[in-house]
């Protein structure tokens, strides 16, 4: 226990001895060396595509209005062709009928159905399975119902016998050579029957499961010239979108798709006002204060992790903490801690960013929240603006040299009134709120906005990643080749955001995740601050791919290339060799991760 003690001392005054250091620098007048981006943030005005697509439309993605879930299944998939550049028209058999869906068919080398009831097209089914011997490719994009009509189709594509009763998925396994990170099953929060229950012949290949391989989830089979794909799993959510992404891949021979290729770590409410006192957990575990363990036990340890997987942090300011929402607004004239921490996260090559004057969100007065968290509304649109000039001249002054480029919202909450004053800024250029829906959150895509803001989400969050933020990094890490985390430094007092875990279990489980990144993404994933994954999605959205394929080459023609960008490629038949214009990278057995470098890459294939 003395031993204990006595080291928990010699950690308090080595911190105190550190920030004695940085404060005699700061009176010397001594600043960070700068260091520049690994992917530099472009002006607006280079960004003339934002995720077009060539003219001609080439698959036709068919759903139902009249069924719920094929409704929302379609609204999956709309965004997902988009973000592949997959060119699509949209048919909806529940408002235009079946009458010359056929001929309509026809036109198109691939189709998305996303349907449960396949009964709607009567004796068209039959128009359905032809198209598909004569060589088309039918991604089957949710769970089908079994019905008279799909029995008949059912065949075709590799289904021996089925069940009108869905089994449940708890469940999602890929196959090592199909999707990244698939070292693991993957747990669904809240489990239901939501998949087909079926027998599947000798010619289907099965690329996803469950854990307990009693369900199919994702087979391909050919059927004459052309090609089923079945997604036999029923959960059409955002969380997901990656297996819907990676299913559509199957369809063709060689697919190729634009990614982002960016990991970032954000450190929110840092720097900012150290909390006094002490916390309860951190008393147990440690026997000091906050301040104490913030600066010579939690920092030194991010630093270590950050070294360990390669990251470059992003630190996001607050000024102050206290909920003053009109008159005056005071400066914060205590600078050692922000000196003490910001320093040394930007000569370890991280960044700073705006998280907020004080952490009240950018709402003004006529903001209604839905939730009640205990924020309050700015008097004024005006007032908001004067609380970022007031914090980016606190921040500048501080840290002259550095450019204030991503702002993170409290909470995520940023009104429309807020994201516009944002908007109008000279010195946002990004901003990085959350991925999924809330009740008052500023939600996003991976997409530049019409005022030339990039919009850069965050997937997970915190060391306590759950089920369901462990299974939506999986999926994202498959669909844009992305990673996006967050945590807060008063994670360690806050029991929902794991204090009472402690924060030697909490960092082992936040070594995890990244550790799981890195193998995941077998090491290619580029490690970027907030800024960098800003210039990464600059360079993802106006990228419009042409791509043609023979039996010998893969070409890939890049209108809109900048500098350089990210593919996945797919090889479902045969192996791609030496690569001309690019470097590509074997990921699994089927996948490849394409650096782009010239407008045309042509690939050998063999």
């Amino acid at each position: 226990m003395k031993k204990r003690r006595f080291a928990a001392l010699i950690r308090v005054v080595l911190g105190f001895v550190g920030m004695f250091v940085v404060l005699f620098l700061e009176s010397m007048g001594i600043s960070y060396e700068k260091r520049s981006e690994t992917v530099s943030l472009l002006p607006p005005d280079q960004v003339m595509n934002v995720k077009k697509s060539r003219r001609e439309k080439t698959c036709l993605m068919v759903y139902d209005s009249g069924e719920d879930n094929s409704f929302h299944a379609m609204e999956i998939y709309d965004q997902v062709l988009k973000d592949m550049r997959v060119p699509f028209d949209s048919y909806d058999v529940g408002s235009e009928g079946i009458k010359g869906f056929d001929i309509m068919l026809g036109r198109y080398e691939s189709a998305v159905f996303v349907i449960g009831n396949y009964d709607v097209f009567e004796e068209k089914i039959f128009d359905i399975s032809s198209w598909v011997g004569e060589g088309g490719r039918m991604l089957l994009g949710m769970t089908p119902d079994k019905s008279e009509y799909f029995d008949y189709i059912a065949g075709k594509m590799g289904i021996i016998s089925s069940q009108y009763d869905f089994g449940e998925v708890a469940s999602f396994v890929s196959d090592p050579g199909f999707m990244l990170g698939a070292q693991q099953a993957y747990v669904i929060t809240d489990p239901y029957e939501s998949s087909l229950v079926v027998e599947l012949d000798d010619q289907c290949k099965v690329v996803a499961h469950t854990a307990e391989k009693n369900l199919p989830l994702i087979w391909q089979r050919n059927y004459k010239e052309g090609r089923f794909v079945v997604c036999n799993f029923g959960y059409a959510e955002k969380a997901y979108r990656g297996i819907f992404a990676s299913s559509y891949t199957l369809l063709d021979d060689i697919f190729a798709y634009p990614v982002i290729n960016a990991s970032t770590y954000y450190l929110d409410d840092f720097p900012s006002p150290v909390p006094s006192g002490n916390g309860e957990y951190i008393m147990r575990d440690y026997g000091m204060g906050i301040a104490d363990f913030y600066s010579s036990v939690w920092w030194p340890d991010v630093l270590k992790l950050g070294d360990k997987h390669g990251i470059r942090y992003t630190g996001l300011i607050i000024e102050n903490y206290e909920d003053k929402t009109y008159g005056e607004l005071p400066p914060n004239d205590s600078t050692a801690d922000y000196y003490y921490f910001g320093n040394m996260l930007l000569n370890k090559g991280g960044e700073l960013g705006f998280h907020g004057y004080n952490h009240q969100p950018l709402c003004g007065p006529d903001f209604m929240y839905h939730e009640d968290l205990g924020y309050k509304t700015w008097e004024s649109n005006e007032k908001i603006s004067e609380a970022i000039t007031e914090l980016s001249r606190f921040s500048k002054s501080i840290f002259p040299n550095q450019e204030f480029a991503v702002y993170v919202p409290p909470s995520d909450v940023l009104s429309m009134e807020g994201r516009a004053i944002l908007g109008s800024s000279s010195d946002i250029k990004a901003i990085a709120s959350i991925y999924f829906h809330g009740v008052d959150e500023y939600f996003q895509e991976f997409t530049v906005a019409d005022d030339g803001i990039v919009e850069t989400p965050r997937i997970v969050s915190g060391g306590i990643i759950d089920d369901y933020m462990t299974l939506a990094a999986f999926s994202e890490l498959n669909f844009h080749y992305v990673s996006s985390h967050f945590m807060h430094p008063d994670d360690l007092l806050d029991e929902d955001r794991g204090a009472e875990l402690g924060w030697e279990k909490y960092s082992k489980r936040l070594d995890e995740y990244m550790t799981w990144l890195d193998e995941s993404s077998k090491g290619q994933i580029r490690n970027l601050t907030g800024s960098g994954m800003g210039g990464a999605v600059q360079r993802y959205v106006n990228l419009i791919p042409e791509l043609k394929y023979d039996y010998n080459s893969v070409t890939l023609e890049n209108q809109g290339l900048i500098d350089t960008a990210y593919y996945f490629v797919r090889a479902n038949e045969g192996v791609l060799g030496n690569c001309y214009g690019g470097d590509l990278t074997k990921l699994n057995d089927t996948l490849y991760l394409l650096k782009v470098k010239s407008p045309k890459v042509v690939i050998v294939r063999r």
